[in-house]
């Protein structure tokens, strides 16, 4: 023995003992947390029957951010602040220009929570009500399509 760690790449056998310690977690939470890294993987369903996985990442601080799709592109929306208004923008149109994604919109939060909470929740603007209700929310140039999760569809004009 040198006292030098090397990878074991197939010089000695290698063991795999399934329960031999306790779990950190429970077997139940393991799964729970499996099933939302699936949801947070950003699957991109295309009108031809295909997918694709966006690389986009997730947005776990801001619902909107799990909600908004670009219809024009299918990049997820963006957060930002734009001279002191709260709003969202295609992360595409973002990162690439205006010439990558020339029909996405850029639509303020208050007006997509207004909407929402007309249309979901009442009065008050309730996260975990909109968060149970609406799937995915794709803005196009002049109007969104708030898919439920219950098989409804909403069209609202920008």
């Amino acid at each position: 023995m040198t006292g030098r760690k090397v990878k074991n790449t197939g010089q000695r056998k290698q063991y795999y003992i399934n329960r031999s310690h306790p779990a950190i977690v429970s077997d139940e939470v393991f799964d729970r947390v499996q099933e939302e890294m699936i949801k947070r993987a950003r699957v991109i369903r295309h009108e031809d029957g295909t997918a694709s996985l966006s690389t986009n990442k997730y947005n776990g601080k801001y619902l909107l951010g799990n909600l908004l799709v670009c219809g024009d592109c299918g990049a997820s929306y963006r957060r930002r602040t734009e001279r002191g208004n709260v709003v969202w923008r295609c992360a595409t149109r973002i990162e690439k220009g205006k010439e990558a994604c020339s029909e996405s919109p850029t639509v303020k939060e208050e007006w997509i929570k207004e909407r929402l909470t007309s249309m979901v929740s009442g009065e008050l603007y309730e996260e975990n009500i909109i968060r149970e209700r609406i799937g995915q929310i794709c803005v196009y140039q002049k109007y969104l399509v708030v898919k439920g999760k219950n098989d409804i569809e909403w069209i609202i004009q920008i």
